[in-house]
């Protein structure tokens, strides 16, 4: 059951203990529990459903100064976050000191006695051995890779710029680095987009992840709130699009980018949505709940949706299940 929320100043008092007890819905919390972080934006590959080609141009070439990294990470430890993710609509890899900055993350972690999840995604094509060894050091808890398909052909095609030989090659390398080292951490998955294209790998893809241990999930596509992805993504969605019915990202996570700036969504690739600004005395949670989070929020709940970036997301129509 997908977790709901209200607005406890929106709802008179009687009717608090109705929405928490009655519709099983909770109060926004006063801190998120999420935390995406952005360190530099750019990524080599220009995937097929991946807004990235498209706006590119519009996302400044900013790395995120060390200094105002730890300060997000040290204000999401002083409080219970359950996450935190140091990338956001990029490669984190193409940030030279990714493994540094996770290492800060799990270090304070451990002396605040945080039992937040520290974990990146990446597509693995520039996890050389001294990215890989780095981040084995780093004490990062998960890594998810992305690798949309087996067959070269495919793969390259919707992973367009990457090549899968190197891709797998990197990854193996990884694992064995993982292996001689005894090291327990991270746990490593496989994600991918289901698409028409990848449809026909899936066998082929679980017997090649089972044999080296690593588990893969398999997950639906998404417009990402943008028409023309949603118009080039049509032609290999397996099952057609249907409106998001519950959306739990305003309520529980954060997206920051490199230039400090708070989104309400990770799927914001253009920016349209704003909250606010990190850094010169602007807290997280200065923006997490001041006006712009509040009526957005409340609109949200509203179904008043005219305008918000949530108009237009779209989910592939995919069982709960799967």
């Amino acid at each position: 059951m997908r977790q709901r929320y209200f607005i406890p100043e929106q709802v008179p008092v009687f009717k608090r203990a109705y929405s928490r007890w009655i519709e099983h819905r909770k109060p926004v919390p006063n801190f998120p529990r999420i935390i995406q972080i952005q360190t530099r934006p750019g990524c080599p590959s220009r995937c097929i459903f991946c807004p990235n080609a498209r706006t590119i141009a519009k996302i400044p070439n900013v790395t995120m100064p060390m200094e105002l990294f730890q300060r997000i990470v040290d204000e999401c430890l002083d409080h219970d976050v359950e996450r935190i993710s140091p990338y956001l609509m990029c490669e984190p890899l193409m940030d030279p000191e990714i493994g540094e900055k996770i290492a800060y993350v799990t270090r304070r972690c451990d002396q605040v006695g945080s039992k937040a999840v520290v974990k990146i995604n990446s597509n693995g094509f520039l996890l050389d051995e001294r990215q890989g060894r780095a981040l084995l050091d780093s004490g990062l808890d998960r890594i998810s890779f992305s690798v949309h398909g087996i067959v070269p052909e495919v793969y390259e095609k919707t992973m367009v710029g990457l090549k899968l030989d190197r891709v797998l090659r990197n990854i193996d390398r990884f694992l064995e680095l993982k292996k001689a080292g005894n090291y327990e951490k991270p746990r490593v998955r496989v994600t991918m987009i289901k698409t028409r294209l990848l449809e026909p790998q899936l066998p082929e893809i679980f017997c090649y992840w089972g044999e080296r241990g690593v588990k893969v999930n398999i997950r639906g596509l998404e417009n990402r709130s943008n028409r023309s992805v949603h118009e080039t993504m049509q032609q290999f969605n397996t099952r057609g699009w249907e409106k998001f019915s519950w959306c739990r990202r305003m309520f529980e996570q954060v997206y920051i980018v490199s230039t400090g700036e708070m989104l309400l969504c990770c799927v914001d690739w253009d920016r349209r949505a704003v909250m606010g600004r990190v850094g010169d005395g602007v807290s997280i949670s200065d923006v997490w709940n001041g006006p712009v989070y509040a009526e957005t929020r409340r609109r949200f709940l509203a179904n008043d949706l005219e305008g918000l970036l949530c108009a237009g997301c779209r989910k592939e129509a995919i069982e709960e299940n799967e």
